[in-house]
């Protein structure tokens, strides 16, 4: 693969931070400007009618940046609301422009659709009318401003994947620290991803990187140009993890001579497997948006005794 997401992907190696390339809206105007006169049923009518009261207005109320979304600003709700997916429920939207049925922050408001709690939490609901109010907004397309440009379709970033480490037998090894291995042992890493807009049968690429102590990788890909770069597959009947399918997969088997390879020198070394440690590096992109790649990090460990 020669996307632009090569470059990211070798400063990620030998880190366990998510990295995150974002292609999105963010926000045009300045956060602490409040409209002076706002027009009726706009955001920033509504923010200070209905949303700064009861939700944001000073510190103690939960949306007033301690808690996600940040809504103390008109700015700051637009660009935490319009199109974000919801943490509560990540396959629907706070705020779907043209579609309050389908907006979770007034699933929320209305206690509907199997929501954890209503907002505002531990207060007195929000007035039909405020709702309606809300409502009328979001259909009308969830302008930051009347007259202003829809609200950008955005590329959410992707989750952090959970990685982990089964043997051929379909034990899942791993969840309490590193996983000890021996020369000759097959093991079966899978992963998993989860992006908003690109389902995980159509993610491009993911790929893992076993990398040792000294930051030298190990050899999973022969002849190629970033050898230590393995490819992942897609795997339609992947467990369950944690909170996520792991529905990409690859095998590897242990060897006793260790193939390492420098990225500095291209140089590769056979060493001893034996008493080694390897970080378990996967990456996966979720789209490629104008040759930028977007993709998320995530590291485990196998010790080979």
């Amino acid at each position: 693969m020669k996307w632009a997401f090569v470059a990211l992907l070798l400063a990620a190696c030998g880190t366990d931070e998510a990295v995150q390339v974002t292609v999105d809206g963010g926000m045009d105007d300045d956060p602490l400007h409040v409209t002076d006169t706002p027009a009726p049923g706009s955001l920033d009518d509504l923010h200070a009618r209905i949303i700064a009261k009861r939700c944001s207005g000073q510190p103690g109320l939960c949306h007033n940046g301690q808690f996600e979304p940040n809504l103390s600003t008109p700015a700051m709700t637009y660009a935490y609301l319009v199109r974000r997916p919801s943490n509560e429920n990540s396959d629907r939207l706070r705020v779907k422009p043209g579609d309050p049925a389908n907006s979770q922050f007034i699933d929320k408001l209305r206690n509907r659709n199997g929501v954890s709690t209503q907002m505002p939490l531990g207060g007195e609901p929000l007035e039909d009318g405020d709702i309606a109010a809300l409502e009328a907004w979001i259909t009308a397309g969830a302008l930051r401003a009347p007259g202003a440009a829809p609200a950008p379709v955005l590329n959410n970033p992707p989750k952090r994947p959970e990685i982990a480490i089964y043997n051929n037998s379909g034990q899942r090894l791993d969840g309490t620290g590193p996983v000890t291995v021996s020369a000759g042992q097959q093991l079966v890493f899978r992963h998993s991803v989860q992006d908003f807009e690109t389902p995980d049968a159509s993610i491009p690429f993911a790929a893992m990187i076993l990398t040792a102590a000294d930051g030298r990788n190990v050899v999973l890909n022969p002849g190629a140009n970033d050898p230590s770069t393995g490819q992942t597959a897609y795997d339609a009947a992947g467990p369950m993890g944690k909170g996520d399918l792991l529905d990409f997969q690859r095998a590897w088997t242990v060897p006793s001579m260790l193939p390492l390879w420098d990225r500095a020198t291209g140089v590769t070394t056979n060493v001893a497997a034996s008493g080694q440690t390897l970080s378990v590096i996967v990456v996966y992109v979720d789209q490629v948006m104008t040759g930028i790649a977007v993709f998320d990090v995530g590291t485990s460990k196998v010790v080979i005794q």
